[in-house]
């Protein structure tokens, strides 16, 4: 048993008064509206999911406007941010749907969190709740068992094995979103391959036409809605409302959009206000054009100094082509926003948090987006995706006149201008690259 910290009636006090949501007009309910009135306490109870998946501490009140101060010791942390998260979720219902049941049971629960000694509940792992679920689905045919079976393993490589109760929806939006770019099984060399290797791999990479088609994702939402409503919220109890309700997922074109330069902005600004790897990989999508794998395999030994122009540089070491090993460098933005500092101080790799699970960094991505009111396509249906900021980075250098064999050594693709002159030219050094960054000055 542990006694409440005297902050757990505050926040509940503070995050408690529903006359801002009663008064909010119809439009500003409206589920089918991305930029409803409910976005910030989504994206707060993302962040907060995100920290207690973490071991807790990583969430901030004070950055959603709340003036309650956390208690400085991580257990009546971890208490404060699971009744910050339960406080968000009423607020959530209250706006969407009134003085509901769902409501009801919320704001009850949260009232219990503030006022009553608890005991540690013991996580409810991923793996433990699909082992439940199988059992429930015991009549499941040979066939439908191994085809779900498949799909619980890509669930379970994405969001990794955690507490089931950090799932919402904003995840399961990210990973459908992830395996509408998966190859089908039957298409070599990824019929051999493992899930954890088909996830390593940059969705650009598959071509289109080895992509699943569009029934095997709405048959993955179905296997989510029987796991996460029917089951853990109709039958266990598990959630009050289940993190697939009004998820609605639609196919989008396989292309990747671009951003537009304000909202590069945007999500560039985010970021600065972030820190470690959140931040970082982020900034390095922006300014360096680089793949997802290039950025989680950097380590303290890829930051170089060019002797020429004492400019810093990162040496991508190795990729699918001789093209993809090659140096990039670094932007004047990162180099004052003190990432060489960063990376300094950093023996191996620089962000070892994702390089066992990379889909963090997609999922973190796409969390950014939708916190910045970035739609999930364009007006010609082209996703916006994390590969959406090497998009931008190869568009905006061609905008400001950049040799196209320039920028292709620096995003590491195979030169294509060069023609039978190919053959006595010789790799671009730092010097020659710098003008690729360097034409980035509005971001």
């Amino acid at each position: 048993m542990k006694s409440p910290h005297i902050s757990l009636k505050q926040l509940f006090a503070e995050l408690t008064d529903y006359s801002w949501a009663d008064s909010l007009q119809e439009h500003e309910r409206d589920l089918q509206n991305e930029s409803n009135a409910t976005t910030m306490f989504e994206v707060m109870g993302d962040d907060i999911r995100d920290s207690l998946k973490n071991g807790g501490g990583k969430y901030e009140p004070s950055e959603y406007g709340l003036k309650t101060l956390p208690p400085a010791e991580i257990e009546p942390r971890r208490d404060f941010e699971q009744l910050a998260l339960t406080l968000s979720e009423a607020m959530i219902e209250r706006i969407w749907n009134g003085r509901s049941e769902t409501f009801d049971s919320l704001y009850h629960k949260a009232k219990e969190q503030s006022e009553v000694d608890t005991v540690v509940a013991k996580p409810y792992l991923l793996s433990e709740a699909w082992a439940d679920f199988r059992v429930y689905k015991s009549s499941w045919s040979h066939k439908v068992a191994t085809q779900n079976t498949r799909y619980y393993k890509i669930m379970i490589e994405f969001f990794g094995d955690i507490d089931v109760t950090f799932v919402n929806r904003q995840m399961i939006k990210a990973l459908l979103s992830r395996y509408q770019d998966f190859p089908r099984g039957n298409i070599k060399p990824y019929n051999k391959m493992s899930i954890k290797e088909i996830m390593a791999i940059d969705e650009n990479e598959i071509a289109d036409s080895d992509k699943i088609v569009t029934k095997s994702v709405k048959t993955f939402m179905g296997v989510f809605q029987g796991f996460f409503s029917t089951f853990l919220t109709k039958e266990k109890d598990i959630f009050l409302t289940a993190p697939t309700d009004n998820v609605i997922y639609e196919v989008k074109s396989p292309s990747y959009a671009s951003f537009s330069d304000t909202q590069i902005k945007k999500l560039k600004n985010k970021a600065i206000k972030l820190d470690g790897w959140r931040q970082w990989t982020i900034l390095l999508a922006i300014f360096t054009g680089a793949r997802r794998g290039d950025i989680v395999g950097l380590t303290g030994d890829s930051l170089r100094l060019d002797d020429d122009t004492q400019r810093y540089y990162l040496w991508i070491e190795s990729g699918k082509t001789d093209a993809a090993t090659r140096p990039i460098p670094l932007h004047k933005d990162l180099i004052e926003l003190g990432f060489v500092e960063f990376a300094q101080q950093c023996d191996s790799h620089l962000f070892p948090e994702i390089v066992s699970n990379p889909n963090r960094l997609t999922y973190h991505a796409q969390s950014l987006m939708e916190e910045q009111d970035i739609p999930a396509s364009n007006d010609k249906g082209q996703r916006y995706t994390l590969h959406s900021f090497r998009h931008s980075f190869i568009t905006k250098v061609q905008q400001c006149g950049v040799g196209t064999s320039l920028f292709q050594t620096v995003v590491g693709h195979q030169k294509t201008e060069l023609g039978i002159s190919k053959r006595y030219t010789h790799d671009f050094d730092v010097k020659s690259l710098l003008v690729v960054v360097d034409s980035i000055d509005d971001w």
